[in-house]
């Protein structure tokens, strides 16, 4: 072999650098996952087991620590930290748009389970925003209906039936009622 010439592995496939590997197993230790790991790299899945075992930095082998529950990568970690964890600020629509970020991603890796998983999460989603519109748009229309006519008829006759003294109506004063 001449020299300079890259070294070539027994499969005659040549090795990623080093400095892939170093952010190979950086991304692997921060919570992403081999396949995820292998796909963003270019490299194998089974040299990065290999590697991982041979240099001591497979998850096992680290200290454990409390999992974090978005990856950094994740759009849902920008909505938690803008909300703060106060899931009474989310609203549905950016749950909707994180839901189908994740699908499409899904659809990249190949992961076809987990894309109609986030595909269902979606459409649940959206069928539950368009029931709270339309419960609004009906409260609105019911408050519209209120202000412009006054109370219902029912309203008047439920108030009557709750006369416990039999003065609704009817005083002295105004010569009602008798």
């Amino acid at each position: 072999m001449p020299d300079g010439a890259p070294a070539t592995s027994a499969n005659g496939h040549r090795p990623a650098p080093d400095e892939v590997w170093a952010q190979v197993r950086e991304d692997y230790l921060a919570g992403i996952s081999a396949p995820e790991c292998c796909r963003r790299h270019g490299v194998g899945l089974t040299a990065l087991r290999k590697r991982a075992a041979s240099e001591g930095w497979r998850r096992a082998d680290q200290p454990w620590t409390p999992p974090v529950r978005l990856d950094p990568w994740d759009e849902g970690v920008l909505l938690e930290e803008r909300v703060d964890g106060d899931l009474d600020k989310v609203e549905l629509h950016e749950l909707e748009w994180v839901a189908d970020r994740r699908m499409m991603r899904a659809v990249l890796r190949g992961d076809a389970v987990e894309a109609l998983r986030w595909r269902r999460v979606r459409y649940v989603l959206d069928a539950d925003a368009r029931e709270l519109a339309q419960r609004i748009h009906a409260d609105e229309v019911m408050r519209w209906a209120f202000d412009e006519r006054g109370p219902p008829p029912e309203a008047h006759e439920a108030h009557e039936a709750h006369d416990v003294n039999g003065v609704n109506g009817v005083n002295g004063v105004s010569g009602r009622g008798g």
